[in-house]
């Protein structure tokens, strides 16, 4: 019996066309915590950034790639921040070698300069660009995670030189997200399981990105998107519609939870 299921935001509960959660996909997940099975988001965004969801309640939240997690209430049940000594380390290496960096602080998210490529990816998601700050001002507060506008083979390079705790992953390809090595999506569902006393196999997870697949292995049922990229589809148990052909209302009614 499935007791909690885990939806990813953009690609997954938002269109990445509409900007919108699709209709079907409001209704489901109230007939679903109407019968009992808890409905929690799982996503790379800032708990700032899930006003898209407002319309609509969930049990609970894990953020930043599974960095922050939180009640149905946006309590914090749980959190794992980026050490003092790397952010410094990555300032430092700014002063000489120029590329954006976004710190996803509590509530906001900051950049040390905007460029073409950052303001593409916050359109992308429909939400307004990083506000820009000095770095060495930023890293006075908690970061939970970094996201850095590189190339892969300028990415290794930066992790292995200054980030060596962390570890980089990509949903698109303009730029990865930088959490802390073990930090991803299933952690999250692992702390979540605990606080509400709920089986692995007991659960059901929906995503579409790279930063997804961590969440759909770990789920007893994973369920990849119509839209994902190929290493996901690899990665699920089932492949259900897109999100804008009401993939999630599909899927669930495939696995008879509606």
């Amino acid at each position: 019996m499935i007791k909690a299921v885990f939806l990813d935001i953009d690609g997954t509960l938002v269109s990445f066309k509409t900007h919108k959660v699709p209709e079907s996909t409001m209704r489901a997940i109230e007939d679903l915590r109407a019968k009992g099975v808890k409905v929690f988001v799982s996503t790379g965004r800032m708990l700032s950034m899930t006003d898209v969801l407002d319309e609509i309640k969930f049990d609970g939240y894990i953020a930043y790639n599974g960095s922050c997690c939180t009640d149905g209430a946006k309590n914090i049940i749980f959190k794992h921040t980026i050490p003092q000594k790397e952010l410094d380390a990555l300032v430092a290496r700014l002063e000489y070698d120029k590329f954006p960096v976004s710190f996803m602080c509590r509530d906001e998210m900051f950049v040390n300069y905007l460029d073409p490529v950052v303001l593409k990816v916050a359109s992308i998601v429909n939400v307004k660009p990083p506000i820009v700050k000095d770095p060495y001002e930023i890293v006075k507060d908690d970061v939970y995670q970094l996201c850095i506008y590189l190339d892969d083979n300028r990415m290794d390079a930066v992790i292995k030189e200054v980030l060596p705790g962390c570890t980089a992953g990509r949903w698109i390809p303009d730029f990865a997200d930088v959490n802390m090595c073990g930090v991803d999506k299933s952690l999250g569902m692992k702390k979540i399981l605990e606080y509400y006393d709920i089986k692995r196999s007991e659960t059901m997870a929906f995503g579409d990105g790279g930063n997804d697949i961590p969440m759909i292995k770990y789920a007893e049922i994973g369920i990849a998107m119509g839209n994902s990229s190929q290493n996901v589809i690899d990665s699920a148990d089932y492949v259900t519609a897109t999100v804008d052909n009401n993939g999630i209302c599909k899927a669930l009614k495939y696995f008879k939870l509606l």
